[in-house]
């Protein structure tokens, strides 16, 4: 536990200052060296037949959508795996408010001719709101997944959702929706919060020890009297 908790932190730190470092960078008013070129790499790799797929996703994550799809996946996971999941979901999808930073970085997105623009109110591209969705909900779901479901079912959801993440983060390059170093940052200042949300997941059945109605609240009621040491006491005691 001790080496998990500070290789969390690590983690979390270090992504944490790659993406604000980046986001520093990005300000500089144009494209970061090899931007560019490794944008134009991506749409002369990406099939066309991925086209429709790339369109669902800009559909179902848009600012008006992307909320209704979050309640109805927090609604499912809470029915199927309880309150508890629900509650680290939702924590999940706070931190996805962090789209908000596009319209202080102000940096416009490419188009489909990959020229710099000018920024326009309410139409900054970084960091990539897809992306921050995707490492937020997508990941707190994979990490749910381990405790809910079997090794192999876990691999099988994790799969899926790591290859629907790569695609849309993809995607949102090759359709001129952001420069590369949008998605790059999305990615890396969600991973602290998906960091965070680990590190609160692997304590929370300690902290609540002695708290039934918070437990309670959470669903969790059951594990934590499993844990008390005077429940493990009152049932080693002959009737």
């Amino acid at each position: 536990m001790p080496f998990l908790s500070t290789f969390l932190r690590v983690i979390g730190v270090g992504f944490g200052v790659i993406g604000l470092l980046l986001t520093i960078l990005v300000q500089k008013g144009a494209p970061l060296p090899g931007e560019i070129g490794l944008t134009k790499w991506i749409v002369s790799k990406t099939p066309s037949a991925l086209n429709p797929l790339a369109e669902i996703f800009d559909f179902l994550l848009t600012d008006l959508a992307a909320p209704i799809v979050f309640l109805v996946v927090l609604t499912i996971t809470s029915w199927r795996w309880g309150r508890c999941s629900g509650f680290f979901l939702l924590i999940a999808g706070i931190g996805t408010g962090m789209t908000r930073l596009a319209d202080l970085v102000r940096r416009p997105r490419p188009g489909l001719d990959l020229s710099w623009s000018e920024y326009t109110f309410g139409s900054g591209g970084y960091p990539s709101g897809h992306a921050v969705f995707v490492i937020l909900i997508f990941g707190t779901l994979i990490m749910m997944s381990h405790r809910h479901l079997s090794t192999r079912g876990s691999r099988k959801f994790s799969a899926v959702l790591c290859s629907l993440g790569f695609s849309c983060c993809w995607l949102r390059i090759s359709t001129g929706q952001h420069w590369p170093a949008d998605v790059l940052g999305g990615l890396f200042l969600g991973c602290p919060i998906l960091v965070l949300i680990s590190w609160i997941e692997i304590r929370l059945s300690t902290w609540l020890l002695g708290k039934a109605r918070l437990g309670q609240l959470l669903g969790i009621q059951n594990q934590t009297e499993a844990k008390s040491p005077t429940k493990q006491r009152q049932k080693r005691i002959p009737n």
